[in-house]
């Protein structure tokens, strides 16, 4: 495995281009979550994503995007609210609430090389339930990065994250994972949310990996609402954080960072 992850090592160009992908991307998302408050129709996010994408001339890499004979992807954000999680779509004539929970994912392709990233935000007055596991989903992405190191498994990554939702009461998804990034949106490794400490293959300096705090309110069982999006089973929330990371030769790099 580790060999196969070695053909996955980023060259010094692509790291810059992909550093810079990043910075835009990261800009981008801060401009969308100023814009989430209640009342705000939820197309207009996209409609503002994909200007801004022109502006930066960069593509919306999830709109059209068709793995396994799918339907192509509609939009070029993953919006979901409440009991939405992934692959959720931004639809017409849907506003948000006060109370509500968005989570808003997206990819961008910057010169050929692609990063991914994701937040979570409470929209108005959130109990503290919901506020708690806002703040847990981003607590286990923090805590996953910092396992992010040479020499590190993709088991420490997935477990710190695991840990993490566990301890403050909350769960993760087991059906989907991060994932490696560059040329395409979804190269190996697979990270998923859970595992064990000390198993699975090492991680090496210069793979790009997408890691995601899948976090779930209730339990992780989800179901399918068409072929892209889903909702939780129990009806309960759903949060995400997520970061494009570099593994340098020490403290692992975020790069969808402003």
């Amino acid at each position: 495995m580790a060999q196969n992850l070695n053909k996955l090592v980023k060259n010094p160009e692509q790291i810059k281009v992909m550093r810079e992908g990043g910075k835009i991307l990261a800009g981008m998302l801060s401009e969308i979550e100023g814009m989430i408050k209640p009342g705000v129709v939820i197309y207009d996010l996209e409609d503002r994503f994909i200007q801004m994408c022109a502006e930066n001339k960069v593509l919306p890499s999830c709109k059209g995007y068709a793995p396994y004979f799918l339907t192509p992807f509609p939009t070029g954000l993953c919006v979901s609210v409440n009991s939405q999680c992934v692959h959720s779509y931004p639809r017409k004539g849907t506003f948000l609430k006060s109370g509500d929970i968005i989570t808003v994912d997206t990819v961008i392709e910057h010169k050929g090389l692609m990063v991914d990233s994701s937040f979570a935000k409470a929209v108005g007055d959130v109990d503290l339930n919901g506020m708690s596991l806002i703040d847990t989903s981003r607590q286990a992405l923090i805590a996953a990065i910092n396992m992010a190191v040479p020499s590190s498994r993709i088991g420490d990554v997935s477990n710190a994250m695991f840990k993490t939702a566990k301890s403050k009461g909350f769960d993760v998804l087991r059906d989907y994972a991060g994932h490696g990034i560059g040329k395409s949106m979804h190269e190996n490794p697979e990270i998923p949310c859970y595992g064990k400490a000390n198993e699975g293959p090492e991680l090496i300096p210069g793979l790009t990996i997408c890691i995601e705090a899948l976090t779930c309110e209730g339990k992780p069982e989800v179901d399918n609402v068409d072929e892209w999006e889903t909702k939780m089973h129990d009806g309960k929330r759903f949060a995400q954080f997520e970061h494009t990371i570099l593994i340098t030769e020490g403290e692992p790099e975020i790069l969808t960072t402003l």
